[in-house]
């Protein structure tokens, strides 16, 4: 039961984990780092890396993280990371649970689903209007780095939508997400260093977001495979 839960890891899987983990706890050492940025940034990267095997642990391991960088945030000034991850991220990892619950394939891995075109649009379309009210909101609230948390805000919300439909694209908006979230700790980093481990934290986002999307190519062409008919002739 524990190996259908956590799964088995192959030598990338284990080289990104382990790589991230020693990182992200030496940046917290060398820098005396507060440590609910290192625990923050061990949760973040384990949720990140399970999801990319498509193993339904990853969305507990997202709630914990959730918790403790919306505090971090807050002492940051970053209200749209607080916000979105409150009260949006967190909902929406409620449905996620649930989509993926009705979805587990073998090993207790999520079924990769296909989503169509038109979908993909309209759902840009919504993030687009969702980015011009949220940077007013936003601006309203005085939080910091404007620009770049109401792209986080939104790229977010189509992350872990796509997550919800079980599209491997999620990776693709959680790879923009983080690619922001690596400017905004920077620049948090910068006014105080203990912030480091956050920074190395979701610069091995970014590293864990590609391998996601690659591997859940993968994983739908080989369910795709496991689920065609085997079509046999026979023989006079």
């Amino acid at each position: 039961m524990v190996k259908k839960i956590f799964g088995k890891w192959n030598a990338v899987e284990l080289a990104l984990y382990l790589t991230g983990l020693a990182i992200i706890v030496a940046m917290s050492i060398i820098f005396k780092a507060s440590w609910m940025s290192a625990v923050t940034g061990i949760f973040g990267l384990s949720c990140v890396l399970f999801a990319a095997k498509g193993k339904i642990i990853g969305i507990a391991f997202t709630w914990v993280m959730i918790v403790f960088y919306s505090i971090l945030s807050y002492k940051n000034k970053y209200y749209g990371e607080v916000f979105v991850n409150v009260c949006l991220m967190f909902p929406m990892t409620i449905i996620q649970l649930v989509a993926w619950l009705k979805n587990l394939g073998k090993d207790y891995v999520v079924k990769v689903n296909s989503i169509t075109k038109k979908e993909i649009i309209i759902v840009c379309c919504v993030a687009l209007a969702a980015f011009v009210a949220f940077y007013f909101i936003l601006g309203a609230l005085g939080t910091s780095q404007l620009i770049f948390s109401t792209i986080s805000i939104v790229t977010s919300i189509l992350a872990t939508y796509f997550q919800s439909r079980r599209s491997k694209y999620g990776f693709l908006a959680f790879l923009v997400n983080d690619a922001v979230l690596c400017v905004l700790w920077l620049l948090a980093t910068l006014d105080d260093i203990q912030n480091i481990a956050m920074l190395t934290a979701v610069a091995m986002y970014v590293i864990s977001d590609i391998y996601g999307f690659i591997s859940w190519g993968v994983m739908q062409r080989r369910q795709q495979k496991e689920s065609s008919p085997v079509i046999t002739t026979s023989s006079d």
